[in-house]
């Protein structure tokens, strides 16, 4: 009994004898919270509307694809732009855009891949801290 009760006590003390990177099962000492992580990165395709003080807004998945299915959206603009048609598509999301009263303020589209940091995103800006626009159109009205 006493043995017994000595290898669980070594079992429970041994993870912090341990390099902290080092994690197993059934014994764990949760090192991806003791850690400093990476800065979390997000990169997104997107359609969004340029109004003419410059800002941009991303618009809603049914005027930038035809579809209101949000994840069928994002892979259809992904598709568009990273294909040979993209100023097509950028063309047609731009017919959307001249088409939505709550868009009039909106005077060009851009297809782009933004890049957030997660935790900035939330604690202080939404801005990207990179973009790269694959195409831009004007919204005729």
């Amino acid at each position: 009994m006493y043995a017994f009760s000595a290898l669980m006590i070594a079992a429970v003390v041994s993870p912090a004898l341990r390099d902290p990177p080092a994690d197993s099962f059934p014994l764990s000492d949760y090192p991806m919270f003791s850690h400093g992580r990476p800065t979390p990165r997000m990169e997104l395709t997107h359609a969004l509307g340029v109004r003419a003080d410059g800002t941009r807004v991303p618009l809603p998945p049914l005027v930038s694809s035809g579809n209101r299915e949000v994840l069928q959206s994002m892979m259809t603009i992904h598709y568009a732009v990273f294909s040979a048609r993209r100023q097509a598509f950028c063309e047609e999301v731009a017919g959307r855009v001249a088409e939505a009263p709550e868009l009039r303020d909106v005077r060009a589209v851009e297809l782009a891949t933004s890049t957030f940091d997660a935790v900035r995103y939330f604690e202080a800006s939404p801005a990207p801290i990179r973009r790269t626009v694959h195409a831009r159109c004007e919204v005729r009205r």
